[in-house]
């Protein structure tokens, strides 16, 4: 379903695909009536490929929908009377039910199987700080208090080994691992949002806050990247580059 402002969507379930595509601003997807609705998957790469969840996860309100570089989407599935889609207080999207429908759709209990990790295996800590300081002399943003180089190799994890990355922040930073994704185990040291669930390429990180990551890199050795993926920040160069070896 594509919406555009006013649209009219008929009374049965409605998978909804929403694509934030800004550089900068995050938006929410919020249902008006308060019907509970799930969100059944989650793709942050520019191919869109959708990764279910292991569980639906519930919200009421609002569903935060990150800013990426590329493409970030969160797939919704609800029976509210009215869907609208926010960035900041302005509405841009607005789906209003206008008719009745017949509907025998059900939304199964466990939609995935998600590989359990056990943090206690891992081989490998490692703390990427993402921050504010200075760049060719002019302020910039950094990770770990260095600017991005290309020929500069910050890690170099070996694959098959399952290593823990903990990312902090000063301000919101949505962060993203090429080559693998991974399972998000933590934030502030406590238990990580429903919406982290599953297997993940980029994690929403808020202002002043850490998350800790279990991931692991198979089968490709080579250079890869990570970075902030708001557009701004990745290019003030606030990117790292890691090498995969065997």
């Amino acid at each position: 379903m594509t919406g555009q402002r006013g649209a009219d969507a008929p009374s049965r379930r409605a998978v909804l695909g929403a694509l934030g595509a800004a550089g900068l601003a995050a938006s929410g997807l919020a249902g008006c009536t308060g019907t509970p609705a799930e969100r059944v998957g989650s793709a942050q790469t520019a191919e869109l490929l959708t990764s279910r969840l292991p569980l639906p996860a519930r919200f009421r309100t609002a569903l935060p929908i990150p800013p990426m570089k590329e493409a970030s989407r969160s797939d919704a599935a609800g029976e509210h009377h009215e869907i609208v889609q926010r960035v900041a207080a302005a509405e841009i999207m607005r789906f209003t039910v206008a008719r009745k429908a017949s509907d025998d759709s059900e939304i199964p209990r466990t939609l995935a199987d998600a590989e359990p990790v056990d943090p206690s295996t891992a081989a490998v800590h490692r703390e990427w700080n993402f921050t504010r300081g200075i760049v060719h002399g002019q302020r910039g943003w950094t990770i770990n208090g260095r600017a991005f180089h290309p020929h500069r190799m910050d890690a170099r994890p070996r694959l098959g080994e399952l290593e823990v990355w903990r990312f902090f922040t000063d301000l919101h930073h949505p962060v993203h691992v090429h080559l693998s994704s991974f399972r998000v185990l933590s934030r502030n040291g406590g238990p990580p949002r429903r919406c982290d669930a599953g297997w993940k390429d980029t994690v929403d990180v808020r202002p002043a806050e850490y998350v800790d990551v279990a991931i692991r890199f198979i089968r490709f050795p080579g250079r890869f990247m990570m970075h902030c993926h708001n557009l701004e920040h990745e290019d003030m160069a606030m990117m790292a580059a890691f090498e995969t070896v065997r």
